[in-house]
């Protein structure tokens, strides 16, 4: 007689594999779990990708437009819209999760200097594509930054002086006077405090009341290099900051009274000027060579103006070795040598100095 633990060997067991039991969201119980033990919509509820302060408050410069940023000032486009859109997006904060995060601000209402900014926001979580609406309401507080504050205070540590311009062309000098403001404009790109605090045109001159001393000397050298003539500077102290001494300082550039390509005249001879440095160097117009004079003994010959001398002058015949003009005054024909093998058209450059004809 079989008893029933015997019949047991009659039973066969076949396995089917672990069960999957679908885990449900831990918050609404209700849908699959996607990620951090959520559905995919509970999910979407729980993570907030990006995020902005309902209220920002900022400074902003009446005078240059920029933005105060913690302990410095940074440059913004040019319009205090801008400014205050430009605030609400250093103002955001992210998710650290997220991926490829993109938003766009713009401003729905201007009250004064009170903005209604709003926009969207896209990032990426867990492969989920996230969109969110952003608004804030940006506060701006207009006054005037460190830089400007000193421009209207009349700040200044030096005094670039410009003198000599006595003869030249007033093309020349305007010439001149753009090239100190545009490279103090670019220079006041990288440092503010570089700028001209007042412009000032002087008996003999121009004077350029600057912010920054150190700057200011580097442009009176690039000056003096490239007009020649004598520069020299002095300091004198005005006060103490901070316990030191502070100082303003002169620089002087005096041009030398003559450009590149003006023509000089003295008893041994007339010469176009090629080059200026410490030393001058100038071409003889009778010879056509070259020669160097130091800047003091050109400074005390007779400068001529390019425009007052430099003409075109009909061509009547030519050879390899001469050319014959036309005399600007008389009328005659003039033969003139040629130094260089060159071939001339109908016209060619001559200079006219004291009754003398040459090639230019």
């Amino acid at each position: 007689m079989s008893s029933l633990l015997d019949t047991k060997k009659d039973i066969n067991y076949f396995y089917l594999g672990p069960i999957e039991i679908a885990m449900l969201c831990l918050k609404c119980g209700q849908r699959e779990q996607f990620a951090d033990n959520l559905c995919e919509e509970c999910l979407l509820l729980s993570i907030k990708p990006v995020s902005i302060p309902p209220i920002i408050q900022g400074n902003v410069c009446r005078t240059c437009n920029k933005l105060q940023k913690g302990r410095s000032w940074v440059d913004v486009p040019g319009t205090p819209a801008e400014a205050a859109v430009h605030l609400a997006n250093i103002n955001l904060e992210y998710n650290e999760n997220v991926q490829n995060p993109r938003v766009e601000l713009s401003v729905d209402h201007a009250d004064g200097n009170l903005f209604k900014i709003s926009g969207k926001a896209s990032s990426v979580y867990k492969g989920i594509l996230i969109t969110q609406d952003l608004s804030t309401e940006v506060r701006l507080h207009m006054q005037s930054c460190p830089w400007c504050s000193r421009q209207m205070g009349n700040y200044f540590e030096a005094i670039l002086q410009i003198r000599g311009l006595d003869g030249l062309a007033e093309t020349d000098i305007e010439n001149l006077l753009m090239r100190i403001r545009d490279e103090t404009k670019t220079a006041s790109l990288k440092d503010p405090n570089v700028f001209i605090t007042k412009e000032e045109k002087v008996r003999g001159g121009y004077d350029f009341y600057m912010g920054e001393h150190g700057f200011t000397r580097q442009l009176a050298q690039k000056l003096h290099d490239h007009y020649g003539g004598e520069l020299k500077w002095s300091s004198s102290m005005f006060g103490r900051k901070d316990g030191k001494d502070v100082y303003r300082h002169t620089f002087l550039v005096r041009l030398p009274g003559f450009l590149v390509g003006d023509y000089l005249v003295s008893e041994k001879g007339k010469f176009r000027v090629t080059k200026i440095f410490k030393r001058v160097q100038l071409l003889d117009l009778a010879t056509r060579r070259e020669i160097t004079v130091d800047l003091s003994d050109a400074m005390a010959m007779r400068a001529v103006r390019v425009a007052d001398v430099e003409m075109d002058l009909v061509v009547i015949m030519q050879t390899e070795t001469e050319v014959q003009v036309m005399h600007p005054h008389s009328m005659r024909p003039v033969d003139l040598i040629k130094y260089e093998k060159t071939e001339f058209g109908e016209k060619a450059g001559c200079v006219y100095i004291e009754n003398e004809l040459f090639l230019a």
